[in-house]
């Protein structure tokens, strides 16, 4: 082996000659053409091995296999064409996959049977209708889980199958969908909503075209029940009758609620009933709602008052205002079709606007709506106690949640914190007499106080329920524990977020020198989704695009 080593003396400034400046120093300190030869061998590297691929023979797809990828990609663009199908249709024949929109006129609570949750429901659409010669079909809906069944709250809600099917069962025919065999539905509003507000799974498909099939089956939904009577059982013929389940209208006249029940007073043409159900089961049923029921019987349980019960598959559902039913039942308030016995008991049970310990819809109809700026103004006029306001809550007060909760004596009327009433360390239930109350107050503004330096302050007293139905941690009667004040933190959170709203219904309480002081009535937190989430949804989605370009590239 034989190794060569090279030295080279760079040249300084001082040595170079005098006639050399500027760039002739630089051409002469230049390094020899050595690098242009490297590069040109590795063009030539490269240009062999791209020669070399070129002779390689190319993999030939055989025409057949073209043509059928072809067509697989032209069916599965078919395949999210769906073709809906009317009722009548698939009524008569046994069928598979079967996509439509229905009306719901009817449905039961979740039950379970086996393995699976049930709800049977009865489906009309403009070609099979209680005005038709088939007045509907059955349908069940089955899953695993309970809340992967639909559960409406309203007569006349708007459902969307996909992949049900039709069977016949003691000959009778009954459309099914079972969410665990690739069945999908969505349930709609039947008046309002371009969004579903309630699915199977996490997404689904939606075209143009099936906003024009939901918007045509609303309006046939909206005439059908603006001009025909939905036709039920009353609730005399039911006592005399005596049948085991049976499915009355009645118009909701009181609301109470006592421990883990909540007890109705229900009232028809010739009967007031009382229904006690389990608390939660029917949240969106208030007083003056005319409710359609499924499944009830009799029990003789009170001597004053006729007692509905309700099996786990019996349910209520409410019927719009603008329902021919709902207004029939809303002229019994009104007195043109009640007898004088029924009309005292409406009386009674009726709450008044000034004297009513939970808030009605009545006291929400009969409020006036303002603004902050006005509000101090239309108290001063005395016409009315109780007004509407729509506000943010900028500060909650006092800060602590803690301190929001204390335990009210009924006789003494008395205030005392939980602490001084349990003890340090100990439990146990609050003694009779006593009740848990809530105390704050609100600093809120609306758009007409924006500028205003004012603070605006409502307060919020539960004593005799008013605002009670606002805050609802779960706690009843025990001693509270970190779950009742994490869930008064979550409240606190929610209420002080700039992004979400509160509807208020206050009432104006003269206070000395004349000036007016507004309690809170009743409460309800608008929850909208944070704007901030948008930008970085949309951030995300940009990052997203950058890296498919990326990866293509």
């Amino acid at each position: 082996f034989c190794f060569f080593f090279f030295f080279f003396k760079q040249k300084t400034a001082y040595e170079m000659q005098r006639g050399l400046v500027g760039s002739e120093m630089c051409i002469r300190d230049r390094v020899s053409t050595q690098s242009t030869w490297d590069l040109s061998f590795c063009l030539d590297f490269m240009d062999k091995k791209r020669k070399l691929k070129a002779t390689k023979p190319k993999k030939v797809v055989p025409v057949k296999k073209v043509v059928a990828h072809k067509e697989k990609k032209a069916k599965s663009k078919a395949r999210k064409e769906y073709v809906y199908e009317k009722i009548e249709d698939i009524t008569g024949e046994e069928k598979d996959r079967l996509y439509l929109f229905a009306v719901i006129l009817d449905i039961s609570s979740p039950y379970k049977v086996g393995d699976k949750y049930i709800a049977s429901a009865k489906l009309m659409d403009k070609t099979v209708n209680p005005g038709l010669k088939t007045e509907f079909i059955k349908c069940s809906f089955f899953a695993k889980a309970k809340e992967e069944l639909p559960q409406p709250t309203k007569v006349g809600s708007i459902v969307r199958i996909h992949r049900g099917w039709t069977r016949t069962y003691q000959k009778v025919q009954q459309l099914n969908v079972d969410v665990d065999i690739k069945s999908a539905w969505l349930l709609f509003d039947p008046t309002e909503g371009a969004l579903p507000i309630a699915q199977t799974g996490r997404t689904f498909t939606w075209v143009e075209k099936d906003n024009v099939r939901l918007k045509e089956i609303r309006q046939f939904a909206k005439d059908y029940f603006a001009k025909n009577e939905l036709t039920a059982i009353s609730l005399k013929e039911a006592m005399d009758k005596q049948p085991k389940d049976f499915d009355p209208i009645c118009l909701v006249v009181d609301v109470k609620k006592k421990d883990d029940k909540v007890r109705y007073m229900l009232v028809d043409d010739g009967k007031i009933v009382k229904l006690t159900v389990e608390q939660g089961r029917f949240p969106s049923v208030g007083p003056q709602d005319v409710v359609k029921m499924r499944a009830a019987y009799y029990v003789d349980e009170d001597k004053e008052f006729k007692t509905l019960k309700f099996e786990d598959y019996s349910n209520m559902l409410r019927l719009p205002k603008e329902y021919m039913t709902a207004k029939t039942f809303h002229n019994l308030l009104k007195g043109k079709k009640v007898s004088e016995e029924i009309k005292s008991l409406l009386e009674v049970y009726t709450p008044e606007v000034d004297k009513e310990n939970v808030i009605t819809k009545v006291l929400s109809s009969k409020a006036k709506s303002t603004t902050l700026k006005e509000l101090l103004a239309e108290a001063a006029k005395g016409k009315t106690k109780h007004f509407k306001i729509s506000a943010n809550a900028i500060e909650v007060g006092p800060k602590d949640p803690k301190e929001w909760l204390w335990v009210y004596d009924t006789k003494t009327k008395e205030l005392q914190k939980p602490e001084d009433v349990f003890g340090k360390g100990k439990s146990g239930v609050l003694p009779s007499g006593k009740e848990y109350i809530y105390k704050m107050q609100l600093y809120v503004k609306d758009k007409s106080v924006l500028t205003d330096s004012n603070m605006y302050i409502v307060f919020l007293c539960t004593i005799d329920g008013k605002g009670s139905e606002f805050i609802d941690i779960g706690l009843k009667r025990e001693k509270p524990t970190e779950a009742h004040y994490k869930a008064l933190k979550k409240i606190y959170l929610s209420m002080t977020r700039p992004w979400n709203t509160l509807d208020l219904i206050v009432e104006a309480v003269e206070v000395a020198g004349g000036q007016s002081v507004f309690f809170i009535v009743d409460t309800q937190l608008k929850i909208q989704l944070n704007p901030l989430l948008f930008i970085f949804a949309k951030k995300k989605k940009k990052k997203k695009k950058k890296k498919k370009k990326k990866k293509k590239k």
